[in-house]
C-alpha cells in the first residue's frame, strides 16, 4: 500500500502509487507505523534529485524524515518548494 507521502500542487500530502521526478521533506511527519501524523515538523521546503551516489533509503524508517515526493518540477515549486540541486 502507497505511504501518503506524494505532494500535490497545493502542498497536500496524498496517497498515490506514483513516485514521481523529485524528493522533498519537511522534516519527521510520521509515526512508527508510518501513518503521517502532522503536516510538517517545520516550515522549511526542501526538493532535491531523487538519486544521489547511489544512496538508497528506507522510507519513512524511525527516527529520520519523512520522504515526500513530487510528481515534476513544476508541482513541487507549485506547493511552495525551493529548489536544491547536487554536484
Amino acid at each position: 500500500m502507497p505511504l501518503q507521502n506524494r505532494v500535490d500542487p497545493f502542498g497536500n500530502l496524498t496517497t498515490v502509487s506514483s513516485r514521481g521526478e523529485f524528493l522533498g521533506n519537511r522534516g519527521i511527519l510520521h509515526d512508527e507505523s508510518r501513518k503521517i501524523v502532522k503536516p510538517w515538523a517545520h516550515k522549511n521546503w526542501v526538493i532535491c534529485e531523487l538519486s544521489f551516489k547511489g544512496i538508497k533509503r528506507e522510507l519513512f524508517s524511525p527516527g529520520s524524515y519523512s520522504e515526500l515526493f513530487f510528481l515534476d518540477e513544476a508541482t513541487a515549486l507549485s506547493a511552495g518548494n525551493k529548489k536544491s540541486g547536487h554536484s
